[in-house]
């Protein structure tokens, strides 16, 4: 009987999730009689009290030292792809996120007023120098990630300046959901005794966190730091199972591993739409092309064009991050139904912005070879949409390979025309100027 009354709550455990997300630590005493939901990482203990019914969603992971049931309170279990996890239970294998994007950090000072990407403002790991603080140390500078959604946070991985003997021996390290309500994950822990030892540290818990904030306390020459957030669970395959997790989660730069962590392609930064239609769009496709220019295309197999600018006009022709599609070799790795188009010129007012699950068009995009036959009449058109394309399409360029998304997938011959660099040298959004002449923007997303 005892056996089986461990194998019984062991099996209720995994399914267990927490009621808010105001803070990463303390226990938690649980009165709601709906759904479950916002996960809170409780490193004490879970109170279910009496003459209530939590309901556990499906998809559900939690961390917390101990359950307990009063009286008549009970768990009514939606699915058996949840879990429940002590918050002592650490990955052995962690993944780590250290984006280098401008919107992922924020530093109270850094040395010279340096801006992120100059010298002293290069805070993500294995970059070429290191965040610096602002002054000697004082015990109060900090560097500070954010991870765009709230994720289980285990604990940090730290490296010193990479040009000059300087680094930090302990510090402070605290989280928070919202960054305004703060909870100290560790409060002296030991980093660096180098400059480019990459120093591993799990907290005493797993937080539930979007924000982590270091704050120096003892340093090597000067406070300066290079900065990676060691995460629990696996990083996600796709900005729509981001969202799935995180319904809040906003816009911006994540990053996710499109054939999961056994798949033969590496975890990669890209942009997500987190808004548009539902939100948990992937950027594949991004060229916003400035007029009376013919730049070339370029073709990532192993990497996504990142979210620049989105002002027409501007040329991002120079840039190795946001200029660019993905080649069908690379897009074969992700999962995904939907593609959503957009694309507007400045040679008139009509916007292109539809979304499709048409079939023979994803299958075109992933291998390079087929076609979008078909589209014409399988596709929803989405907020600004008015252009003439998709529903005027008569004509298709097949087998384009590599270029399947930008050498005229659809068109109306001499009319509305989807190119982007066509024929070598026509960018054009549901028209037919024949050149490139005009500023262009063109976006393809996938979900």
């Amino acid at each position: 009987m005892k056996i089986l009354l461990f194998i019984l709550f062991f099996i209720v455990s995994f399914f267990v999730n927490g009621q808010t997300a105001t803070n990463s630590s303390g226990s938690g005493n649980f009165t709601n009689t709906a759904t479950w939901t916002s996960p809170k990482d409780l490193t004490g203990t879970a109170n279910i009290l009496d003459g209530h019914t939590i309901t556990i969603p499906a998809n559900t992971n939690v961390y917390a030292n101990k359950i307990t049931f009063a009286g008549t309170a009970k768990l009514n279990l939606t699915g058996t792809t949840s879990k429940w996890l002590p918050a002592t239970n650490f990955n052995s294998s962690p993944p780590t996120e250290s984006l280098n994007t401008q919107s992922s950090w924020f530093v109270s000072t850094s040395w010279a007023g340096d801006v992120f990407g100059a010298a002293h403002y290069t805070p993500w790991l294995d970059s070429y120098q290191a965040w610096s603080a602002g002054t000697a140390n004082n015990g109060t500078d900090y560097l500070q990630y954010d991870l765009k959604s709230p994720r289980w946070v285990q604990g940090i991985v730290t490296q010193g300046r990479a040009n000059s003997a300087q680094w930090v021996t302990s510090a402070k390290v605290d989280v928070s959901i919202d960054n305004v309500n703060w909870t100290t994950a560790a409060s002296n822990l030991s980093l660096n005794s180098d400059q480019n030892t990459k120093k591993y540290n799990n907290f005493t818990n797993v937080m539930f966190a979007r924000y982590v904030r270091v704050t120096p306390i003892n340093v090597y020459g000067h406070a300066s730091m290079r900065l990676g957030i060691v995460l629990r669970n696996t990083i996600f395959k796709s900005c729509n199972e981001i969202k799935t997790n995180f319904p809040n989660a906003t816009d911006g730069f994540y990053s996710i591993d499109p054939d999961g962590t056994a798949g033969a392609q590496p975890a990669t930064t890209c942009y997500c739409d987190m808004t548009t239609d539902g939100g948990g769009w992937t950027l594949v496709l991004n060229y916003l092309h400035a007029a009376n220019t013919n730049p070339a295309l370029v073709v990532k197999t192993s990497s996504l064009p990142l979210l620049g600018s989105t002002t027409l006009g501007t040329d991002e022709s120079a840039s190795t991050t946001t200029w660019g599609h993905v080649a069908p070799s690379y897009l074969n790795s992700f999962t995904f139904t939907e593609l959503r188009f957009y694309g507007k010129t400045s040679a008139h007012s009509r916007v292109i912005h539809f979304k499709t699950s048409h079939a023979s068009t994803i299958s075109y995009f992933k291998t390079g070879t087929g076609n979008m036959i078909g589209i014409s009449g399988s596709y929803t058109s989405l907020t600004g949409h008015s252009a003439y394309l998709p529903n005027s399409t008569a004509n298709y360029f097949i087998d384009q390979g590599n270029n399947a998304m930008t050498e005229f997938p659809i068109y109306l011959n001499a009319s509305y025309h989807w190119g982007i660099r066509g024929a070598a040298g026509r960018w054009e959004v549901d028209d037919f100027p024949n050149g490139y002449q005009y500023n262009t923007y063109h976006q393809i997303w996938i979900r």
